[in-house]
């Protein structure tokens, strides 16, 4: 009679485990990095608003008559000269700024970065999907986590940076702490109820 073994403890099934627990922690990665892309987004976008606001609002003012009637009540025309020149400073100043930060490109390249991440995490939920129900072999498995790295490689690829706030702001929105690891737990919360490993104590 042949001698069983328990499952998860050695042979095929432990080697599942560990390659289930790999792509787990990969799948945790992207959700993170797709986040912090979408953060970042948020944050040159807003910067972008500004600066075209706060130049809007410069250029209109230093083009028309309204500030030289408005310093001019002042009866100085030293002072008059002096603001006005001081405003279309500042309108150059940040027109040339414009040029050199580019706000809402920015915006749109971290966009274009999180929508290939997104469609990378919903590929590794299928991949985990696959994995626990036995669906795919460990070799088909494999190829697909290699596969699933090489696109992530490619989405950062030339892709600009991220800052510590964007970091912070998708911690908050993951409720999540400042630790680049990840429980099974934090995981079983990224992940749709059917493919948690922990499901009574996700839900609690």
């Amino acid at each position: 009679m042949a001698e069983e073994t328990e499952p998860g403890c050695t042979g095929q099934a432990g080697e599942d485990s560990y390659l289930l627990a790999q792509v787990r922690e990969s799948f945790g990665r992207v959700v993170y990095s797709h986040k912090t892309r979408e953060k970042q987004a948020d944050i040159c976008f807003t910067k972008h608003r500004w600066q075209q606001g706060v130049l809007i609002a410069l250029t209109a003012v230093s083009s028309g008559t309204f500030l030289v009637a408005v310093v001019g009540l002042f009866g100085d025309p030293a002072l008059t000269s002096l603001v006005t020149s001081f405003i279309a400073l500042l309108v150059t100043w940040i027109s040339l700024g414009a040029k050199n930060f580019r706000f809402a490109d920015e915006s749109d390249a971290h966009r274009g970065v999180a929508s290939q991440l997104w469609d990378i995490r919903e590929s590794y939920i299928s991949l985990i999907s696959d994995l626990m129900s036995g669906g795919i072999s460990d070799e088909q498995a494999r190829t697909r986590r290699d596969e699933l790295q090489e696109a992530t490689r490619g989405a950062y690829a030339d892709s600009p940076r991220t800052t510590s706030k964007a970091y912070t702001r998708a911690q908050e929105g993951l409720k999540h702490n400042e630790e680049m690891t990840f429980s099974g737990n934090e995981i079983d919360l990224f992940l749709p109820e059917a493919l948690r490993l922990s499901r009574g104590e996700a839900r609690s």
